[in-house]
């Protein structure tokens, strides 16, 4: 596992632990606030386009204001800054307990002006404004969130004979106004009269003395606004868009969204829409028609040249029961309304007025959820949810034009005791290695979590670093990857968060829930580069993420680059290097680029190999998915350059090749695979190796050529053979791997893309036979195979993956993900259910000292019911050997490691009767290393039991033994959502576990009961405790046989 157990503390230099200037804050207590008061508007919008809307997002600590009055909003919205984050913390009445004395009074007490670049946020229940008019005029860049408004009442209204056949009264203070301002988002907000209803207003002239304008009206000129997810009620005339038809410089501006608002008895206007370009997407309308008070008249008012789109919302108002009840031209100039999927009452809205073309298409992504999920939808989201973006689950990302120098520090989650969590970013070797740190820091003292190191790319183009906290794990991601974990608790985030820019440029910054970050988009290689030949056919680099992409490349005399069905095309035309960037077109921080390198032409080899090779030249028979082997004289080593080739001999195509250097390889069969990192051609025992990128052909004669380039220093000219693969394919319930001879595989992962491609219980067994497979491998959707060697000593799945080369425990994907997301497990079983792996070994040979982020499982069980059985098995790695969902049954098996080697979010593991070795760790040679850590997902669930099992201690790969008492049996990692679990029992114990042999660092879950031991025995083979839990007889009884451990899966496996 990662976390603090994997980690070297370092305290990192001055300008990491230097504070900046502290937060201006006048509330005494820290408010909830520090991640969401950063988010930007959302992707699905108006207010996403054009560049976004940010608000105060930028806003330094300095410009960070919490107030709880008038004065203290006041000084915050006047005080110089290029961008600020006004919190408010309380009800706020304008008036200060004195009523306004007239209408000018009003405006100059009750007027709030918002300027450019301001984010205005609740952060505690019930915060918002009394006696106040908020005014968004002649600015941009505003978010306004989380507030309870209560509609202003204007001390003097107005009487108008004029005003309708028997006048009105008018008044002139909404809520909010919007006026001649772009880039506004207004979200999460609640609008009423209450308690000052207009049936509570006197009659005068014999009408009702109404002193409530709009809610919210958006007019003269206001462009690219979101309206989200408020809670307007008890209002009349609600929401006007476009004060009037005179306004024609409204045209081709007032281009709004609502979206997942609550209209609850609004009497109209919901909105009312002269100009506008307005797409209404998932509200939800609650009213009635002739009720007392806001008694219902229309929702939507289609007025003068006004176009909206409406998607999928849902009305249900009583008395209603035509759509042109509903959606209504106020005046007699009409514009156009188009609605698809909307309901009525639970009935489709059919027979709308005022339809047509609207002349425009929404030019974002969006999904609508069906009319029928609105309603509760809206109910449980809309209106104030101060703090809502902060909890686990939220991300923060920096924008950053990176340079040399010192590192760019993002203090994403400050704690009020200034306590931090982060992450950094830095360029080193010169510029060549982008080096990124997960950092956490308490009572003054900075750890560095993980740090990780990627190539990166000769491009004048910003990064995005990120820092996301997910319950009981952090993570660092760069341009939307997440790069490294580590387990740790989120801290409160109460504080704004900051940064130390060091040698670099913040362009940006933006927080919120992760889910609420637009989709990120990846090109999909290895080490940010490709490598190609002059000449050579297009390369396709598939796209992860945003939908509508646009490609450049830096010098199209070296390669030229297009888009081709939302992947790259990358057409290589000289010998050279150049960049290519990819960019989403609707979201300018979704971003990729990579190097494009190219070199000199393939140069074919002119005649036969003078080389042994794998297949032989004219071999019959060959398996579909064989590597390629060149026997090599001693000194032999890959250039980097050149490639080699297989061509299908009947007409010339070229099926595949292979290059040096690291590559993406997909790993099982569509549509959903393991993508990982790895080398395809590699130099090991003097033997040159090339795994192919994908099957074979039966039946069908092929050419392999191998260029004289690939090697130096073994006077090697190339090679050139023919073979031909077998016709027969596999029949019955078993098949074949081995590496030479004959078989129906070659290789471990070609027999297992086989039984993918077989019904899901069909049952199939894999016999191994005897030799060193290095492989990555990966099962999905299986379910009854037998993977058996010939045997545990000889029969071994050898390859080396950590976390520094494929961050994340691992999953598959579909086409259009993002990222690479196989994980770092040497073998990833995924979905599958009665798993048997028999007398074979599985070696994850990563080493502890290898890099920064040296996780490497061996055997990923990611299954969350299945069941997983080894039998005289044999599991090996440092960190992290065996990760377990669900059931597993090791029998008479053999675990190796020494960091946390045995965990996982299981329901029952069960090693009975097998060794469970602990070894010398490469990295920390004192160190005796933690056995388990288990984050069993039920309190009641039996979690990792060993049972009649040995606890003994080898050599690690440095040589070097665990001393004496060095080795703990588990320690926890401290989360509160899953349990220690843990029980040893009848077990012999060896001399390297510790006396008290549980890590109370952090303290476990429970805190009591859940290690627990009965019956085991010392090294010297007395009775003896390690401190754990001790069972009584019956307490060991419910965990001593393997029906009793998994009696909640009613099973019972069999030797």
């Amino acid at each position: 596992m990662s976390g603090a157990r994997a980690v070297f503390a370092t305290l990192l230099p001055a300008f990491a632990l230097a504070s900046l200037v502290p937060v201006i804050v006048f509330a005494a207590a820290p408010m909830p606030g520090a991640i969401a008061e950063r988010q930007h508007a959302p992707a699905d919008g108006w207010a996403a386009q054009q560049g976004g809307t940010r608000g105060g997002a930028l806003a330094s600590p300095a410009h960070v204001y919490t107030v709880a009055d008038r004065a203290q909003l006041v000084a915050a919205l006047e005080a110089p800054a290029p961008a600020r984050i006004v919190r408010v913390a309380a009800t706020i009445d304008m008036s200060e307990g004195r009523p306004f004395r007239d209408h000018d009074d009003q405006a100059r007490r009750g007027g709030v002006r918002l300027p450019s670049n301001t984010t205005l946020i609740g952060v505690a229940p019930g915060a918002g404004f009394v006696n106040a008019s908020l005014l968004v005029a002649g600015v941009e860049q505003v978010i306004v969130r989380h507030l309870a408004i209560r509609n202003p009442c204007d001390v003097a209204p107005q009487w108008d004979p004029q005003d309708g056949a028997k006048g009105n009264w008018n008044s002139e203070f909404d809520g909010i106004t919007v006026r001649d301002a772009r880039h506004v988002w207004i979200d999460h907000n609640s609008f009423t009269d209450a308690p000052d209803t207009d049936d509570r207003a006197p009659v005068e002239n014999g009408k009702r003395k109404q002193c409530h304008d709009g809610a919210l009206d958006i007019t003269q000129g206001s462009d690219l606004v979101s309206v989200t997810y408020n809670h307007f009620a008890q209002h009349e005339k609600n929401m006007l868009i476009g004060a009037g038809d005179r306004f024609t410089g409204d045209r081709g501006r007032l281009r709004i969204t609502l979206k997942g608002n609550l209209f609850e008895h609004v009497a109209e206007r919901a909105p009312r829409v002269r100009y506008g370009q307005v797409h209404l997407l998932n509200n939800y309308y609650v009213g009635e028609r002739g009720r007392a008070v806001y008694g219902h008249g229309y929702s939507i008012g289609v007025a003068h040249a006004s176009r909206l789109i409406s998607d999928a919302n849902a009305f249900d108002v009583a008395g209603a029961s035509a759509c042109s009840q509903l959606v209504r031209d106020p005046a007699h100039s009409p514009g156009v309304f188009v609605d698809t999927g909307s309901l009525l009452n639970g009935q489709p809205l059919d027979g709308c007025p005022h339809g047509g073309d609207a002349g425009w298409r929404v030019p974002y992504s969006y999904t609508a959820l069906p009319a029928s999920q609105v309603p509760a939808h809206v109910r449980a989201n809309a209106g104030p949810r101060p703090g809502a973006g902060d909890a686990a689950g939220a991300l923060v990302e920096a924008r950053i034009a990176p340079s040399t120098g010192a590192p760019f520090v993002l203090r994403a989650r400050r704690a009020a005791n200034g306590d931090w969590q982060g992450a950094s970013l830095q360029l080193v070797d010169g510029g060549k290695t982008l080096q990124v740190e997960l950092l956490a820091a308490r009572g003054g003292q900075a750890q560095r979590l993980k740090q990780i190191r990627r190539r990166t790319v000769p491009a004048d183009m910003p990064l995005v670093l990120g820092f996301a906290a997910d319950a009981g794990q952090l993570a660092a991601l760069v341009d939307g990857e997440r790069v490294t974990t580590a387990l740790a608790e989120p801290l409160p985030a109460t504080q704004a968060l900051d940064w130390e820019a060091g040698a670099h440029r913040l362009l940006d910054l933006r927080g919120g829930p992760v889910d609420a970050v637009p989709a990120r988009l990846s090109a999909q290689v290895a080490e940010r580069r490709i490598l190609l030949q002059a000449g050579d056919p297009a390369a396709t680099v598939p796209i992860g993420g945003a939908l509508g992409i646009e490609v450049v490349s830096d010098d199209p005399r070296i390669a030229t680059a297009d888009v081709v069905h939302g992947a790259v095309r990358v057409t290589p035309l000289a010998a050279g290097r150049t960049a290519v960037t990819v960019r989403s077109a609707g979201d300018p921080w979704a971003q990729a680029s990579f190097a494009v390198v190219v070199g000199e032409r393939f140069v074919a080899p002119r005649g036969a190999t003078s080389v042994a090779t794998h297949p032989r030249a004219d071999e019959r028979g060959v398996p579909p998915d064989t590597p390629l082997r060149l026997a090599l004289a001693p000194g032999a080593a890959l250039t980097g350059e050149g490639s080699i080739r297989v061509l299908r001999k009947r007409d010339g195509l070229l099926v595949a090749v292979v290059r040096p250097g690291e590559t993406v390889a997909a790993i099982g069969p569509a549509p959903r695979q393991r993508l990982v990192r790895q080398h395809d051609l590699s130099i090991v025992d003097g033997e040159l190796r090339a795994r192919l990128p994908q099957a074979l052909e039966y039946d069908t004669e092929y050419e392999a050529l191998a260029e004289a380039r690939l090697v130096r220093g073994a006077d090697f000219d190339g090679a050139r053979w023919r073979f031909r693969t077998t016709p027969h394919r596999p029949v019955g319930d078993s098949v074949t791997v081995a590496a030479a001879g004959r078989s129906h595989f070659r290789t471990v992962q070609g027999a297992l893309d086989y039984a993918m491609s077989l019904p899901r219980a069909q049952a199939l067994t894999v016999n191994v036979a005897d030799g060193v497979y290095p492989e990555l491998l990966y099962l999905r959707d299986k379910d009854n195979l037998t993977l058996r060697g010939a045997s545990r000593e000889a029969t071994v799945i050898r390859a080396a993956n950590s976390d520094t080369l494929n961050p994340g425990s691992g999953a598959g994907q579909e086409a259009g993900t993002p990222g690479l997301l196989g994980g770092r497990a040497l073998f990833l079983a995924q979905d599958s259910d009665l798993l048997d792996l028999r007398d074979i070994a599985l070696h994850n040979s990563t080493l502890r000292t290898d890099g920064h982020s040296p996780q490497a499982e061996t055997l990923f069980f990611s299954s969350r019911d299945g069941r997983l059985m080894a039998r005289n098995a044999h599991f090996l790695s440092e960190q992290d050997t065996l990760q377990l969902t669900g059931y597993a049954w090791f029998h008479k098996s053999l675990v190796e490691g020494n960091v946390d080697f045995i965990w996982g979010n299981n329901r029952a593991a069960l090693f009975e009767d097998s060794e469970i070795r602990s070894i010398g760790d490469s990295a920390r040679p004192d160190s005796g290393g933690y056995i388990v850590q288990a984050r069993t997902i039920g309190a009641a669930e039996p979690g990792f039991v060993f049972l009649r099992s040995r606890l003994t201690r080898g050599a690690g790969p440095a040589g070097n033994l665990p001393a004496d008492g060095s080795a703990y049996l588990a320690r926890s990692p401290g989360t509160a959502n899953t349990w220690d679990n843990v029980a040893f029992i009848d077990c012999s114990v060896g001399p390297h576990i510790a006396a008290d042999g549980w890590l109370r660092r952090p303290a476990p879950n429970p805190a009591e009961g859940g290690w627990r031991e009965y019956g085991n025995r010392g090294p010297d083979g007395q009775a003896r405790s390690y401190g754990g839990f001790m069972l009584e007889r019956e307490q060991a009884a419910r965990l001593s046989t393997r029906a009793a451990v998994f009696a909640g899966r009613g099973w019972n496996p069999q030797p």
